[in-house]
This record gives structure tokens, C-alpha cells and sequence, in this order.
């Protein structure tokens, strides 16, 4: 059951049961829930404390996590583009186009142009371009 809640909420649950217990609770909530003693310790302050909102669907605050590659380095969209320029087949009017490179191979000629990116992010950046 604790699997399909989000983080924050698994959190609270786990230290609002080693506050029931009380001596030995946090051991034994931690073991139960496999949250490690900082991260426990973490979820008691946040219940003393009141910091905690149970109707919230964000599991992280807002703007956290990397930023995606092109907010940092814009001129990677241009790179990408010069390389798959004279490699892009199908109708130029439509999105009916390809690339006749792997995604893994434009990765690592992207690398050498010292961007880099994964074969995952070159996929949504092509995407992206049409």
C-alpha cells in the first residue's frame, strides 16, 4: 500500500506511525516502510511543524529537477539541426520526414560537439523541431 502513495505521503504515514508506537517507533516504521532514519527523522519535523499539505498532488516542489537541454544551452537545436540537415528524408511540407542516422549515433556526434545529450533527448529535440 505504501508503494502507490506519492513520497511526501508515505512519508508522513510512516512517521505518523513511529509517533503512535513512541519509544522504538522510528526503528520499526522505518523498517516497515523502508525509509531510512534522516528521511524519517525529516517527515517528524515536518508533522510538528504543520509544513505538510495532504491534499497536494505534487509529489516535489514546483521547478525542481534538471532543466531540459535546450533552456540551458539553446544553441544545441541549431547543432542538431546542421547535423541531420543533409541526412533528413520524406515530404519537406509535412511531418511525413526522417533521419537516416540512429538517434544513438547523432548522441554521440552531439558529444563531440560538446553537447551532451542522450538518444532520448535527441528523439524529443527532433520531434521537437517539426
Amino acid at each position: 500500500m505504501l508503494d502507490a502513495m506519492p513520497e511526501n505521503v508515505r512519508r508522513w504515514n510512516a512517521a505518523l506511525l513511529a509517533m503512535q508506537l513512541g519509544y522504538g517507533g522510528m526503528k520499526i516504521a522505518g523498517e516497515i516502510s523502508g525509509l531510512s532514519q534522516p528521511t524519517m527523522r525529516k517527515a517528524r519535523r515536518e508533522l510538528e511543524d504543520g509544513q505538510m499539505d495532504w491534499n497536494s498532488h505534487r509529489a516535489r516542489h514546483p521547478g525542481g529537477g534538471r532543466k531540459r537541454i535546450e533552456q540551458e544551452r539553446p544553441e544545441v537545436l541549431d547543432d542538431l539541426q546542421k547535423l541531420v540537415k543533409d541526412e533528413t528524408a520524406g515530404d519537406p511540407s509535412s511531418a511525413d520526414r526522417w533521419v537516416s542516422r540512429s538517434s544513438r549515433k547523432l548522441a554521440a556526434a552531439m558529444k563531440k560537439l560538446g553537447h551532451n545529450v542522450s538518444h532520448v533527448s535527441v528523439i524529443r529535440l527532433l520531434k521537437k523541431r517539426d
